[in-house]
């Protein structure tokens, strides 16, 4: 798989801290949470396309285009829709997509010849605070599962 760009920075320290732990405490169901935590995220991204929400609930801005086709924003083709995967990195879990419009759609900005095509900022990838807590339920339970 090649490198995923960085779409999500945020890796909050009470996750990180929980990877470590379970790292020393066992290898093998370190990368089970690893893997548990890179499904559960990917799913998210894409319940939220499907829902139409971004990553902490709030509703997508809808575009141009899928207003005038009568459809879902950034999920005409599924083409980003299916990009998104995880993959295993040192110490934690990558998530991401690798389309390379995926940041643009992510973060906003100017776009296009001549940079005159403004997106909307819509993360359908993220960290808040219902994520964070499914990530923490995927961890205690790894925990408790090695005692």
């Amino acid at each position: 798989m090649s490198e995923l760009p960085a779409v999500l920075n945020e890796d909050p320290w009470a996750i990180r801290l929980h990877l470590a732990r379970l790292a020393i405490a066992d290898a093998k169901g370190y990368v089970r949470a690893r893997e548990n935590i890179g499904e559960y995220m990917v799913g998210e991204v894409q319940d939220n396309l499907d829902g139409q929400r971004l990553y902490d609930g709030s509703a997508m801005p809808q575009s141009k285009a899928a207003i005038a086709r009568k459809g879902k924003t950034l999920i005409d083709k599924h083409h980003l829709y299916d990009s998104y995967v995880f993959q295993l990195v040192p110490g934690g879990v990558a998530v991401g997509s690798n389309m390379v419009y995926a940041l643009i759609h992510h973060a906003g900005g100017q776009t296009g010849r001549g940079h005159k095509t403004k997106i909307v900022a819509r993360p359908v990838l993220g960290v808040a605070a219902a994520q964070e807590k499914r990530i923490g339920d995927i961890l205690l339970a790894e925990i408790e599962a090695m005692q």
